[in-house]
């Protein structure tokens, strides 16, 4: 009895139409052998109905299941279309990102922190892009969010360049224990990269940020 090639129901084939026209030259195949068998049986010893129609039930699922596989296609499409219109209505708007770095731009950057938790003095050291420490002070350690702002100088008090600038806090707890700082960035949305994979990017005059970084969207 011709059986259904499991290739046909593989879940790693993706191409819907390449599964329809192996599905079609299977059931082709199916029918041709299934016609010979009819015709040449044995009249005293034919073979059980019961197979036929469950090689049929076989083929009937799998095309259900083809089916069923370009609607959750169609339907994926829609959702990533309506999430592209989503991100583009950010497009101008103000969004607060989950960052530690901020860009400098006329003798002004800025950082929001929160060092919960953390006692006595945090060193706020400010560092270029290739890493070095172009600013360092101590401030005293506060719970809750507070704000850094930076006027652009260094050490010795010369105005850097324009550009992006990390910032990394070093605080502890009343045992000694590092804590961890949470810093936020705000920057206005200037662009929505899709890239080649389809996947969302944020664009800010710091450069490309991830869309999950963004924590909250302000007009």
């Amino acid at each position: 009895m011709p059986v259904i090639e499991p290739s046909l129901i593989n879940p790693t084939d993706t191409s819907s139409a390449l599964s329809r026209a192996r599905l079609s030259d299977n059931f082709d195949t199916f029918l041709s052998l299934l016609t010979a068998q009819l015709a040449n049986q044995d009249p005293l010893n034919p073979v059980d109905s019961a197979a036929f129609t469950q090689q049929l039930v076989q083929y009937s699922q799998v095309e259900q299941q083809i089916a069923t596989n370009d609607k959750l296609a169609s339907l994926l499409n829609q959702s990533a279309a309506a999430g592209s219109a989503a991100a583009v209505s950010f497009i101008g708007k103000t969004a607060v990102f989950t960052s530690d770095v901020a860009r400098l731009s006329e003798g002004a950057a800025s950082w929001n922190y929160d060092i919960t938790g953390a006692v006595g003095t945090a060193n706020i050291s400010i560092r270029d892009s290739a890493g070095r420490e172009v600013h360092s002070e101590n401030v005293v350690a506060a719970n809750g969010v507070k704000t850094f702002e930076w006027d652009g100088r260094d050490l010795s008090g010369r105005a850097m360049a324009d550009g992006p600038y990390r910032i990394v806090i070093t605080a502890a707890d009343a045992n000694g224990d590092d804590v961890e700082a949470a810093t936020t960035v705000q920057e206005t949305i200037t662009g929505i990269d899709f890239g080649t994979t389809g996947v969302a990017t944020v664009m800010t005059v710091t450069g490309v940020r991830a869309f999950d970084s963004i924590h909250a969207v302000r007009n």
